[in-house]
């Protein structure tokens, strides 16, 4: 069954494999609780809404009630997990609104999938977004950073598109796949996975098994 489970990132660290050392990124999975089951015929989709994060301090009332009918504490973040589904359209887990996930539901022997929003680093040029080389700073230039020419010429007397520009720069959906994890730590709900996933200390991201 697909697993997906969300939690919050701290930070990279090394462990040490023998005499190799191996970087590694600990992410910080509090129990995801489970605030609503949706299902395909009240919703038209079969799902577990679930709050995860830390404590919300000011909820709005409508948020408020959400948690208060499942009666779990308000979160940062509310999040759907899919769940398959049966014939008649009904989940096939059996949970209960108020059921905490926690990171018992991960294999650490099958590698997983990262999830997260990369840093945003707001309008960046061409040398920055693109790693452009630039122009040769002699004989008076004053372009170095500057992308250039970007047109043709008569034909097709157009700029194609997707070409690459200066612009927006990060915050976007980010998948690292394959990654290894080295450690489960279920006592302190922590996770350390190889290598490096996206955002920055304290984002959220979402660990995904099949």
């Amino acid at each position: 069954m697909p697993v997906a489970l969300y939690g919050t990132k701290i930070g990279m660290t090394r462990v040490f494999d023998g005499d190799i050392a191996v970087p590694v990124t600990v992410i910080q999975c509090s129990p995801n609780e489970v605030v609503e089951i949706k299902t395909e015929d009240k919703h038209g989709h079969s799902a577990l809404k679930v709050g995860v994060g830390p404590k919300r301090r000011k909820p709005s009332k409508a948020v408020a009630g959400e948690f208060k009918k499942a009666d779990v504490a308000p979160r940062r973040f509310m999040r759907e997990v899919p769940v398959p589904t049966d014939s008649k359209g009904q989940p096939k887990v059996e949970i209960k609104a108020g059921t905490k996930i926690t990171v018992t539901v991960l294999d650490q022997a099958k590698l997983c999938d990262v999830v997260g929003t990369n840093k945003g680093r707001g309008f960046a040029g061409v040398v920055k977004r693109h790693n452009f080389g630039g122009a040769n700073a002699s004989h008076g230039h004053m372009g170095q950073r500057r992308p250039g020419s970007i047109g043709c010429r008569m034909d097709p007397a157009r700029v194609f598109p997707g070409m690459r520009m200066a612009g927006h720069w990060g915050n976007e959906q980010v998948t690292i796949k394959n990654l290894k994890i080295v450690s489960i730590d279920a006592e302190q709900n922590l996770v350390v996975v190889k290598g490096a996933i996206p955002g920055p200390n304290g984002g959220l991201v979402t660990i995904k098994q099949n």
